[in-house]
């Protein structure tokens, strides 16, 4: 599949909600309405609940124009089949606070979440994604990526974070667990 691998910004905001509005949650249409805006939130304050669709995709729009919000479309003949939510660790409000003791987040580069359109999936899309991801880390000096793949995924949609075994054939080492349900993974960059 050749696919091109382009950074998220306020021009292709388009193709970011083609994706999304579109094929991107064809087989999992109950987290539709995230709009990739989950890690975004400051969820101290409480609401994640009640935001809806429209709240989230207006935010992530917001963000998109006022590039808070980073990553990677892959396309395929002009259109959006993958998208990578990925960033400076110290851009999410989720991850406030989760540094890792000589890993800053203001040095760690995060990648949060991944969307394979179902017709795309099992082409080496989150693949081509994750090393764009990391190849804008190094040039950027962060030192470090981390990413948090689920330990018990069941399904493609499952493995929104990317599979474990993707990041360990990329060099990623097992640090430990980011959550009862995912481990943390990091690479020295």
């Amino acid at each position: 599949m050749p696919i091109e691998i382009v950074p998220l910004t306020p021009e292709r905001r388009g193709l970011f909600l083609d994706l999304f509005d579109g094929e991107g949650f064809a087989d999992n249409p109950g987290w539709a309405d995230c709009y990739c805006r989950f890690y975004h939130y400051d969820h101290d304050g409480g609401g994640w609940d009640r935001q809806s669709g429209a709240d989230n995709r207006a935010a992530a729009c917001d963000m998109i124009a006022a590039q808070t919000m980073q990553g990677w479309l892959a396309l395929d003949d002009g259109g959006a089949v993958g998208w990578l939510n990925a960033a400076r660790k110290d851009a999410y409000c989720a991850f406030r606070g989760a540094d890792v003791p000589g890993k800053a987040a203001d040095e760690t580069g995060m990648i949060a979440c991944f969307l394979v359109a179902p017709s795309a999936r099992g082409k080496g899309v989150a693949r081509a994604l994750m090393d764009r991801a990391l190849a804008a880390f190094r040039d950027s000096g962060l030192k470090w990526a981390e990413a948090k793949p689920s330990k018990s995924a069941d399904t493609p949609a499952g493995n929104y974070h990317g599979p474990l075994a993707m990041y360990l054939k990329a060099g990623f080492r097992q640090d430990g667990d980011f959550s009862e349900y995912q481990h943390l993974v990091r690479l020295a960059l």
